[in-house]
């Protein structure tokens, strides 16, 4: 028989997680918020429960997010569940099985079980929860990597794929506020550039250089780009703006930050705003793939440096060659002034 129910009362609660866990076949996941772990491992029965569930070969599975304050609940957490993932900001908590889901309230004190509970064994429920575990489950982080970030500051690798133009905006002025020392940015159009600049990218860039972050772009530029990139460079040291080729074929916009981020955006449409011109974006904190936009960042560099000793040579070249035109009119005026003064003579 299918019923949902709500669960009242603390031994009502326990016993009915502890059935939950005895019924579990198969596979048990828990996604839980930053203060459910120390239940796990603090409470004897649910510790006890979960461990008698492993021994029967369930495959236990917990997603939650690990920070400092529960650091130590998780690091005994990965000795009593098979896996554990790692998201930043759970709200809500919610366990599923093949056999049931069980949500308690989202109202509870802090280290305390919830008063509240709902239970139900629902196929339907069920199902659409245990796709929103999966889901979670692969954005999730190992949370192995996670307490290394907390204990020994090792920042763990991982990619993601972002869809949404605000989220990408988000995460990339996230990132250069967080940025301690080197902010590269390639922009793929003087668009593209423009679009950040009003979109409060110069407040950023004048933030971040004003605790000493160095910030380095390279931007094609068209009028308007060039006045604010000269604006930006007059304000600060630390802001070096410089013009790449339209040419190039850069079809992304890249930034870097402090060789441990990237986040590479396609451009969608360069005439729409932010953040419909935005296509998909990757975020990375992979180092092979963070170093391999810091090497596309310096070849684009150096040829543009190439690229402006080309163009001052020229310029010289241009110079030294009009002082020989001057030069050489000059002497042939002489030249004539003689052959004249000749002629009169003779």
């Amino acid at each position: 028989m299918e019923i949902t129910e709500i669960i009242n009362g603390d031994s009502n609660i326990l016993n009915t997680f502890l059935n939950f866990v005895s019924k579990a076949n198969g596979r048990m996941d828990a996604c839980v918020d930053h203060t459910r772990p120390a239940l796990a491992v603090n409470i004897y029965q649910i510790k006890d429960s979960i461990l008698d569930a492993k021994s029967r070969g369930i495959k236990i599975r917990c997603i939650t997010e690990i920070i400092e304050e529960n650091l130590s609940s998780c690091k005994d957490l990965l000795n009593i569940v098979d896996e554990l993932r790692h998201i930043d900001g759970i709200k809500g908590t919610f366990y599923v099985s093949n056999e049931e889901y069980l949500a308690p309230s989202l109202v509870h004190d802090k280290d305390k079980p919830t008063s509240q509970m709902i239970r139900s064994n629902v196929r339907e429920i069920i199902e659409q929860h245990q796709y929103l575990f999966e889901t979670l489950w692969n954005r999730a982080i190992l949370g192995e990597h996670k307490i290394q970030e907390l204990e020994k500051g090792v920042l763990p690798e991982k990619i993601e794929i972002l869809y949404n133009g605000t989220s990408i905006q988000k995460l990339g002025h996230k990132l250069i506020r967080s940025s301690e020392k080197e902010v590269l940015i390639v922009f793929s159009s003087s668009n593209a550039f423009l679009r950040q600049a009003t979109a409060g990218g110069v407040d950023l860039v004048l933030e971040a250089a004003s605790r000493n972050v160095t910030i380095i772009i390279l931007t094609p530029m068209y009028d308007n780009a060039r006045t604010i990139a000269q604006q930006l460079e007059k304000q600060s040291n630390n802001i070096h703006i410089k013009e790449i080729e339209p040419s190039s074929h850069i079809t992304i916009t890249a930034v870097i930050v402090d060789r441990k981020h990237s986040l590479a955006i396609e451009l969608r449409d360069d005439t729409k705003p932010v953040p419909e011109s935005a296509g998909i974006a990757t975020y990375s904190t992979s180092k092979s793939t963070v170093m391999s936009y810091v090497s596309m960042f310096e070849s684009l560099m150096r040829l543009t440096e190439l690229y402006e000793e080309s163009q001052a040579k020229l310029m010289d070249s241009t110079e030294e060659l009009s002082v020989m035109k001057r030069y050489l009119n000059e002497v042939l005026e002489e030249v004539r002034a003689l052959k004249e003064d000749h002629t009169d003579m003779s």
